[in-house]
């Protein structure tokens, strides 16, 4: 019959993917700096498979670079202290090995690099791109994502 409708209607479907990898930045929301001062970052795989990432300037070196931006309850930006590392190329001992859903972790006294005295403070990572290497295919980039954390120093 010409004019009818059908009763089959077409819908497009997309499917948003998920990141091959994410990021978590963890901090205890008070803390005293007789302590320490220590953030919890960790890197998850979301591929089914193994990936290799660069750790210069993240946190999984440990503080070789200014890894974050910190600022305090006046919006001054919190001057780094540590070593700052200038290299040639990466060779293969300077990735780390995350196997498909798995995750690496590390915990940093941000004390050890920062003048934190007692406060309000606001973090967040200074360098979000990771250099990512997936079975052995061309490096790739890819943001780390996290949000602005809110600490305080007793």
């Amino acid at each position: 019959m010409e004019g009818a409708m059908s009763s089959e209607t077409s819908q497009d479907v997309f499917e948003i993917e998920q990141p091959v990898i994410s990021c978590k930045l963890n901090i205890t929301t008070e803390q005293h700096i007789v302590n320490g001062i220590f953030i919890d970052f960790i890197l998850l795989n979301q591929s089914d498979n193994d990936l290799s990432v660069l750790t210069w300037n993240t946190p999984l070196e440990g503080f070789h670079s200014n890894l974050f931006i910190i600022t305090d309850q006046y919006d001054e930006r919190l001057v780094y202290h540590g070593p700052m590392i200038k290299r040639t190329g990466p060779t293969a001992i300077d990735y780390q090995l995350i196997r498909a859903k798995g995750n690496v972790a590390t915990l940093l006294d941000l004390s050890s690099v920062y003048d934190l005295i007692p406060g309000s403070y606001k973090l967040q990572l200074n360098k979000k791109t990771l250099q990512v290497i997936e079975n052995d295919m061309p490096m790739s980039i890819y943001q780390c994502q996290t949000d602005t954390i809110n600490f305080s120093v007793q």
